[in-house]
């Protein structure tokens, strides 16, 4: 018989987080206690959080045009192409004078309030043993920005609703034989890389906004400035037990294209992700534990047209397919209250925020390689937290992008680097803080662009 009437808290052993973790969230509230052995379970967790957030320096010109291609030349107006990255900081700039320039208006002052890294979250987990050695739990999570979203007249209007994401939705199927999931969930490339930057820094504030204007239901942290984000998509999935603190995981997810032209999925998208978990002493202020994680993801891709040769330009034939790929790996451990990690990627055709982004491929073809690393640092002495990060994402030049005679004029995003740093009082549950993170994008005609974001505010998680 089910006792819905009965309220309990319910603080779980892990310390996993809703944002990251695909299992049970660090603390729950039971909505429903099961009776018997076989009855269900219902539970929430969740999190409101709201930061005023100042974003200065400069801003990307609302043409996305760089240097002049030939500066010697006084008349010349000709100028490259910027190409990526996809996070960057662009709107709102100050016009320099009464008459705006479009190229030259790039100085940048603005304020927000907005959601964090996680913004607004509302999770439900249900639960019930269906066999002796399996259960089933299923996870429903929406999450939502708190700051106006843009509607059908592409600019913020004073009663425009907030974003909604339906952002996980699936089933889990446990035992002593490992685990089984289907559905939308977090992705396992870097998920360890996004797990570290969340539990050492970004776990309380906004890190990078993403933008100036952006109405997502979460913030960056340090997505694009070191780290690559895992995302949510549809899978299917397997997890090995936990042999000692090892555990394999492999997932098939619903493929992605590249953009209008690389747009013919063949095959899912494959990763896989081998971690190693050891937890040691409980302390007041976080349990003593060590991460350590490597990653893959590989996944084909096509087009449905050609693109006609034009010399330089050797073309594209239709039936071309490339295969996406990349690896990462890192480690992050805790102890006394101290925390210090690192990760790293690499591979061919990613992105600088996320795979198969904007900067995956040249015109011609060529996959671009990209690569990344973070370091993180944390110390949280009582109620008080301190933590501070550097991160840089870099893409690498196709012999294509830097032919002088390439008549597209392209400057692709070389560097995009940025040193953040947080501190947070701790009044459970919730938490009071300040982050920042200073920018500097570096493109690889010479452009330079550098921006600044300080954010405080707070939060409060169930």
């Amino acid at each position: 018989m089910f006792s819905s009437t009965r309220l309990r808290a319910c603080v779980c052993a892990g310390v996993a987080s809703a944002l990251l973790l695909s299992g049970t969230a660090k603390a729950e509230i039971f909505l429903l206690k099961k009776d018997k052995p076989n009855d269900w379970e219902v539970s929430t967790n969740g999190r409101v959080d709201s930061y005023l957030n100042w974003i200065g320096g400069q801003s990307v010109n609302t043409v996305a045009t760089g240097n002049l291609v030939d500066p010697s030349n006084p008349a010349a107006i000709d100028r490259y192409t910027l190409v990526g990255p996809q996070i960057q900081i662009r709107g709102n700039p100050v016009p320099s004078a009464a008459m705006a320039n479009a190229t030259n208006d790039k100085d940048l002052s603005t304020f927000r309030i907005r959601g964090g890294f996680a913004s607004t979250i509302l999770a439900f987990n249900v639960y019930k043993q269906v066999l002796p050695d399996v259960k089933l739990t299923i996870k429903l999570a929406l999450w939502a920005g708190i700051q106006n979203g843009i509607g059908g007249q592409n600019y913020r209007q004073f009663n425009d609703a907030a974003s909604v994401d339906f952002r996980e939705q699936y089933i889990d199927l446990s035992g002593s034989w490992g685990a089984v999931w289907g559905g939308r969930r977090i992705g396992l490339y870097n998920r360890g890389g996004m797990r570290m930057n969340w539990f050492l820094i970004h776990q309380h504030g906004v890190g990078h906004p993403c933008d100036v204007d952006s109405t997502a239901a979460a913030t960056c942290g340090h997505t694009g400035v070191g780290s690559m984000f895992p995302s949510r998509h549809a899978q299917l999935g397997y997890a090995t037990p936990n042999l000692a603190g090892f555990q394999l995981s492999l997932a098939a997810l619903d493929p992605a294209m590249i953009d209008t032209s690389w747009n013919r999925t063949i095959l899912p998208r494959f990763e896989g992700e081998l971690v190693f978990r050891k937890e040691m002493t409980e302390r007041p202020v976080g349990k003593d534990e060590v991460n350590v994680w490597a990653n893959g993801l590989t996944q084909m891709i096509g087009r449905v047209g050609e693109s006609p040769r034009n010399l330089p330009d050797p073309g594209v034939p239709a039936d071309s397919v490339r295969s996406v790929w990349g690896v990462g790996g890192g480690a992050w451990a805790r102890f006394v209250g101290f925390g210090i990690g690192a990760t790293g990627w690499y591979g061919r055709g990613l992105g600088t925020a996320w795979a198969l982004g904007n900067t995956a491929i040249d015109n011609t073809g060529q996959l671009r390689t990209h690569f990344g690393y973070l370091g993180a640092v944390n110390y949280r002495l009582s109620n008080w937290e301190i933590a501070a990060s550097y991160g840089s994402t870099n893409v690498k030049e196709t012999n294509w992008d830097a032919l002088r005679e390439n008549p597209l004029k392209l400057s692709v995003i070389k560097e995009v680097r940025g040193i953040g740093y947080k501190l947070a009082y701790h009044m459970a549950p919730v938490v009071f803080s300040i982050d920042g993170m200073i920018l500097r994008y570096h493109w690889h005609r010479g452009e330079v662009q550098n921006a600044n974001t300080v954010s405080g505010g707070m939060l409060a998680e169930w």
